[in-house]
């Protein structure tokens, strides 16, 4: 026998009613078993189908724990109905919303008003709607944007809160007028709720000493790795075709284009496909960049279907180098060590990449790739051109040997050991 829970529309005010989405079939089986275990609820304003980093974290902790999970769209198929896990669907919030915008100028002011402008988000009351008459022992927040829900969920349930911040939040916008509203709503969600939080983690040391320096609190780093699983056996690279590979999501502020430019002053020999997954706030931007591909190298870029986190690594293993021109336009631009370069690393791919300080840093020390001297698209070009087979083929060893040393499995231990700490600390706290 199935319970299937149905869509819910709860009216919040007289001017507004929200939709609760539960994407989940159960059977009475695991609604037994659901009480068997803790239950940590996680929470991801975030495609959840293809957020790698919350994936992972729901993958280490399933085994032992049962979840609820909240993020924007369905689940990947493969969670559709796994025992023990709830997933509530929300929809992402209308953007550009500058009827907004009114509140982040008074925060300036009066920071009363930044939440305000937060609980006038429909997804964060949608939330809320879903999960506050249930129950958790532990709270994993993703990202500034998850805190004040968080917070007030984690007040109600007697729940500890773990914080991930996968970004340093205060700088995360380079465009003048972003900066100007956003920057200080999340340096106030952050002083506001950051300090109230049990434990927190981010994605690199950088992140962890600056968090320390400015907030008073050091995240435990937890890299942005794939699982390690051997690659599929080596190949010799064809001097008459290289082929690039690029994945990701298509972000206008990445600036994807200067990798189609390099292409256009490239050697014949080489050719690149992208894999890109649309962004939800922009998901024109592949179809410009398509058009734009057709003719500045017509013939020579490819656009290849998505596909899902888990099996990216095997998607690309089959191309020779993986390509990443990142101009640090931010300060989280500068020190990023993004998940595709570890999936570049784990597939067992040459990269090129430009100047960008983190990720050079990286790949010097375990010489898996180049680093053009410039971010300029004819100068990347002549950087690729100089390359013949046997270097391309040395920095592909060198990627299959620093793979051995970055495992989502070591990674993961680190969050399922901090929250096994906090609910025994909580355990021990009721037990007095």
């Amino acid at each position: 026998m199935f319970v299937f829970r149905k869509s819910k529309s709860i009216p919040l005010s007289p001017l507004s009613r929200i939709h609760v989405k539960e994407w989940h079939i159960y059977s009475w089986t695991q609604i037994m078993s659901f009480s068997k275990h803790p239950t940590i609820c996680i929470i991801s304003f975030s495609p959840i189908a293809y957020d790698t980093r919350v994936l992972r974290q729901i993958e280490a902790l399933a085994p032992q724990y049962n979840l609820l999970v909240i993020g924007y769209g369905p689940p990947p198929p493969r969670w559709y109905n796994a025992p023990g896990i709830r997933w509530f669907s929300v929809k992402p919030p209308r953007l550009p919303d500058k009827s907004l915008a009114i509140f982040l100028i008074l925060g300036l002011l009066y920071p009363f008003f930044y939440e305000q402008w937060y609980w006038l988000h429909s997804s964060p009351r949608q939330a809320y709607t879903s999960l506050h008459k249930l129950s958790a022992d532990l709270i994993i927040a993703n990202e500034s944007f998850a805190l004040p829900l968080a917070n007030r969920l984690a007040a109600e349930w007697n729940a500890p809160l773990i914080l991930d911040l996968h970004e340093y939040e205060p700088l995360m916008e380079d465009q003048w007028l972003k900066k100007m509203l956003f920057s200080p709503k999340n340096r106030y969600l952050l002083e506001r709720y950051a300090k109230q939080v049990s434990a927190t983690m981010t994605v690199a040391p950088a992140l962890a000493q600056r968090y320390q320096e400015e907030f008073g609190f050091r995240p435990t780093v937890v890299f942005n790795v794939p699982y390690y699983d051997n690659p599929p056996p080596d190949h010799n690279v064809d001097s008459q075709m290289i082929r690039l590979v690029h994945v990701g999501t298509a972000i206008r502020g990445r600036q994807i284009e200067l990798m189609i430019d390099t292409i256009r002053y490239c050697d014949q020999r080489y050719h690149l496909s992208f894999v890109l997954l649309p962004y939800y706030r922009d998901p024109r931007y592949i179809h410009h960049l398509q058009l734009y591909a057709q003719n500045v190298a017509p013939g020579r870029i490819s656009f290849l279907e998505p596909t899902t986190p888990d099996q990216i690594v095997h998607r690309i293993a089959s191309f020779d180098m993986g390509i990443y021109l990142l101009k640090p336009t931010s300060y989280n631009h500068s020190i990023a060590l993004p998940n595709k370069l570890f999936q570049f690393l784990h597939a067992g791919l040459a990269v090129c990449i430009g100047p960008t300080p983190g990720m050079a840093a990286f790949v010097k020390e375990w010489q898996f790739g180049i680093v053009a001297p410039s971010f300029d698209p004819k100068i990347v070009a002549a950087t690729l051109n100089q390359l013949d087979t046997k270097e391309i083929e040395r920095m592909r060893q060198a990627a299959r040997t620093a793979a051995v040393r970055f495992s989502a499995a070591t990674e993961m231990e680190k969050v399922v050991n901090l929250c096994h700490q906090l609910l025994e600390q909580k355990s021990k706290i009721r037990g007095c």
